[in-house]
């Protein structure tokens, strides 16, 4: 099996590094002593090890941040069974984080960890319910599953539940109750509900509205690695809420939240880098955003790329347009939610042809499916170049 390769790989590389950390003249510190055990650990097939191991890589705990490696060590300690780490590897795939995303695998991952009990996977997998990603739109289904994760105090369960409460949403609207709920899962160290609770303060709904107090919130969000806190805090030096406009500072905000996972904060570092403001264009780092951007699912971004290849071939000199990239931007943005992009991947397996040089085989189901995409996102073309296919021959069903 082409993991159990790369895992074995993995493992000589682990070793490798113990040993010449062991030659070393400085002696190790007490974290680079536990990640040993740890490596050590996983390497001996011992239950949660791998793990432990992977959630390091995957935030940059004692060893250098590596999404790629910790979803190695998620699959290798999933394989031994052990279910929150079925979960984490879950929820890299849902996020494409560090692999390719596969949401129905996430779904299937999450779901049987969930039911071992990892109340985290029955967070993510209620979120994959709640918008209908990966599995049939269920938000009745959401909300128990949040329900049950915050009952036993999970704090993104209570989080999530927080948001349904406040947009009103399978629940009667409650701010007050949502208030309550971020509150708790703020306290708890959950980044994400401090910027949910730090908007309500901003925009005076469930609470008296307090810039000061908003944008300390934003702050300790931020500071506990949640990406829209960052971007919110952005958004206050940006639009001088309480506080000097500095787009400079907003920049920095948009790249710590880009950085973390939020593509939105990657959309505004863009925008900011456009010129014409503080700042001076910047073509070469709006790239790099655009980059990080689509990789995270923000799939204007990932247009945006395509477009610029396909408009321009030499419009990047130091990373020339590859047709077969521009081809995964259109496929990633599509999946992403970018209607153009299913439409114009429609077009392209339905008729077969070449994009940025790059060959595209004709596949009539494909092309369905790119246009019922579009179509279900709302966007009028699809719905028509859907309806305006032939029936499938049976030799093309799948």
């Amino acid at each position: 099996m082409q993991l159990q390769g790369v895992w074995r790989n993995l493992a000589l590389v682990l070793t490798a590094a113990a040993v010449l950390a062991a030659c070393g003249a400085a002696a190790p510190s007490a974290e680079q002593l536990q990640v040993r055990r740890e490596e050590a650990d996983c390497m001996a097939g011992i239950l949660g090890a791998c793990g432990l191991l992977g959630h390091r890589y995957e935030g940059g705990q004692g060893v250098p941040s590596d999404p790629i490696k910790a979803v190695l060590l998620y699959e290798e300690g999933c394989r031994t069974g052990d279910q929150p780490t079925c979960g984490r590897l879950g929820r890299m795939l849902r996020l494409g984080l560090g692999v390719q995303r596969d949401e129905v695998r996430a779904a299937d991952l999450l779901s049987v960890a969930c039911r071992g009990g990892d109340m985290p996977s029955c967070v993510q997998w209620g979120a994959m319910h709640e918008i209908g990603q990966g599995v049939p739109e269920n938000t009745g289904l959401a909300l128990r599953l949040y329900k049950s994760a915050c009952d036993e105090k999970d704090p993104a369960g209570c989080s999530y539940l927080g948001s349904l409460f406040a947009d009103g949403r399978e629940v009667l609207q409650d701010l007050t109750k949502a208030a309550e709920l971020f509150s708790f899962s703020c306290s708890s160290g959950y980044g994400p509900a401090c910027a949910h609770l730090g908007n309500l303060f901003e925009s005076g709904r469930g609470a008296p509205r307090d810039m000061g107090r908003a944008k300390a919130l934003y702050e300790q969000g931020c500071k506990l690695g949640a990406g829209s806190g960052c971007l919110l805090l952005g958004l206050v030096h940006h639009k001088g809420l309480g506080t000097p406009i500095s787009d400079a500072k907003a920049l920095a905000l948009f790249e710590q939240s880009c950085d973390l996972g939020h593509a939105t904060g990657c959309s505004y570092a863009v925008r900011l880098l456009e010129g014409g403001g503080e700042l001076a264009a910047n073509p070469r780092r709006q790239r790099e955003f655009r980059l990080k951007g689509c990789l995270y699912g923000q799939g204007t971004l990932c247009h945006e790329l395509a477009d610029a290849c396909v408009q321009d071939p030499k419009a990047a000199a130091a990373a020339p347009c590859d047709g077969q990239q521009v081809w995964r931007w259109l496929l990633r943005g599509c999946a992403s939610g970018h209607t153009f992009c299913c439409v114009k991947c429609g077009q392209l397996y339905e008729q077969g042809g070449q994009v940025a040089g790059h060959q595209v085989a004709s596949d009539r189901d494909y092309a369905r499916r790119s246009y019922k995409r579009a179509c279900k996102l709302g966007d009028a073309m699809g719905c028509k170049l859907e309806r305006g296919m032939p029936l499938l021959d049976p030799a093309e069903k799948r």
